[in-house]
């Protein structure tokens, strides 16, 4: 990797940050694809955000990711946000454009490239296992490539809520917000054609934790999904594997959204298959 006066500078800003596989993944991509760019891991403090975002503009970074917790509180000081990013109120990409911050959201379209790569029918229920920013940025994508009802349960029932009545949908698809608990879960699993985890309950090193007790209530037919990437196969989806379920975890979903975040940034379409070769190597 070449270091100098052209180097463009990329990003990601979240906090913690050392589990990330996204520097990883994007500097040997901006390697084989001949970029001169770097990809650095940033861990911002909740009260330093706002000099963070100023230093895109004053250090000229090209562009950075944002990551847990910061993807609403990032959005003040941005200049501009796209339509995905305003809808669902998260931004996961900045993009500098000659000093002009945008934000962009990222996570609700890989995950629609995600389904649709496994063949899953946009249509029915999707019930979320937690009510935070992923899953309001998923939700809004959901409902816009076709599912007709979105429930949100959660632990903190004014969360899920909030999230369920402020999400900007189509007037024709229900969001209902519940709290958790084995009865309520057992009740919307059963009746719904895609449950998603949406909480880190299961990601590296707590591999041995899941969201819920079982799934033993799904119907044959639904479709399991977990955001999470590392590990591939959460306990939570061992559970439906178990079942004879289809199942997907988030590695699909994460090379999405970072190929979608690279053509943002610098306009190029990176190789989905080497960047899913990228991780697998590392996460075997």
């Amino acid at each position: 990797m070449r270091i100098n006066a052209n180097t463009q500078y990329l990003g990601l800003f979240g906090n913690p940050v050392a589990h990330s596989m996204s520097p990883l993944l994007h500097n040997y991509i901006l390697q084989k694809m001949d970029c001169n760019c770097i990809y650095l891991p940033f861990a911002i403090p909740e009260e330093e955000l706002g000099n963070a975002v100023n230093a895109i503009r004053s250090l000229n970074f090209r562009g950075v990711n944002v990551t847990i917790p910061h993807k609403e509180a990032v959005i003040p000081y941005l200049d501009d946000v796209s339509p995905e990013a305003a809808a669902c109120g998260a931004v996961n990409v900045i993009s500098n454009e000659n000093g002009s911050l945008r934000g962009y959201n990222t996570d609700g379209a890989g995950f629609i490239a995600s389904l649709q790569e496994a063949q899953v029918p946009l249509q029915g229920g999707a019930l979320f296992i937690g009510a935070g920013g992923a899953a309001r940025s998923l939700a809004v994508s959901l409902a816009a490539a076709g599912i007709s009802r979105l429930d949100f349960i959660d632990i903190d029932l004014p969360r899920a809520q909030a999230l369920a009545s402020s999400l900007a949908l189509p007037a024709d698809v229900f969001a209902g917000a519940h709290l958790m608990s084995e009865e309520k879960f057992t009740e919307l699993a059963s009746l719904s054609d895609i449950i998603i985890n949406c909480t880190p309950v299961g990601m590296y090193p707590r591999i041995e934790q899941s969201p819920v007790a079982t799934l033993d209530m799904l119907q044959p037919e639904t479709v399991v999904c977990d955001i999470i990437y590392n590990p591939l196969n959460t306990r939570f989806l061992a559970m439906g594997q178990t079942r004879g379920l289809k199942t997907i975890n988030g590695l699909s979903m994460f090379v999405h959204q970072a190929a979608l975040s690279l053509e943002i940034w610098l306009g190029i379409k990176p190789p989905l298959q080497l960047m899913k070769e990228v991780l697998l190597r590392e996460l075997a």
